[in-house]
């Protein structure tokens, strides 16, 4: 399930990358990635940088391993660059990136209300476990706590809009 939407505020904001610091010394910066499309920031032009959104126009970007090096118009030295270290960048959330059926964000996911196809209410997402082979929901209502795999014969609908997730138990799981 991909990370792209951890967001900041009223879900208008995503984030997508933070600021590690400078590289080389004309003003590059590497980017820790907080998304599962590193690529966008080959055709981003503006990331909004900070907690109050500061649109920063892009020079261009390109993949260093497991991070991205970016370039900003505003930021020609290195100084300049280390200076913006741990700053977030972020894109509105009307760019995030579309997904295929049956995928959802994290943040689509967290919060939802967990019933049984017999109707009975287990509990609210409140966290996702990232496993070798699936994602675990945990769903907790006052003191209980269930462990929800995120398989297609248990999780049988995801309803975003309506804000619940039907499963169908299997033995064991309740």
């Amino acid at each position: 399930m991909p990370d792209d939407r951890t967001t900041d505020d009223a879900a208008d904001w995503v984030l997508i990358g933070v600021i590690a610091g400078a590289h080389g010394v004309k003003g590059e910066m590497k980017v820790d990635l907080e998304t599962d499309f590193p690529d966008r920031f080959k055709r981003l032009r503006t990331v909004y940088a900070g907690k109050d959104h500061v649109p920063t126009q892009l020079a261009g970007a390109r993949r260093l391993q497991d991070r991205v090096a970016i370039r900003m118009d505003s930021i020609t030295d290195r100084d300049a660059a280390q200076a913006l270290r741990g700053t977030l960048l972020y894109i509105p959330s009307s760019d995030i990136m579309p997904l295929p059926a049956h995928t959802y964000y994290r943040d689509q996911i967290v919060g939802l209300q967990v019933v049984t196809t017999a109707g009975d209410v287990l509990g609210t997402i409140t966290e996702i476990l990232v496993t070798g082979s699936n994602d675990v929901y945990v769903a907790r209502h006052e003191q209980r706590e269930v462990l929800i795999p995120a398989l297609k014969d248990i999780v049988r609908e995801v309803d975003v809009t309506g804000g619940r997730m039907v499963i169908e138990p299997v033995d064991g799981l309740l």
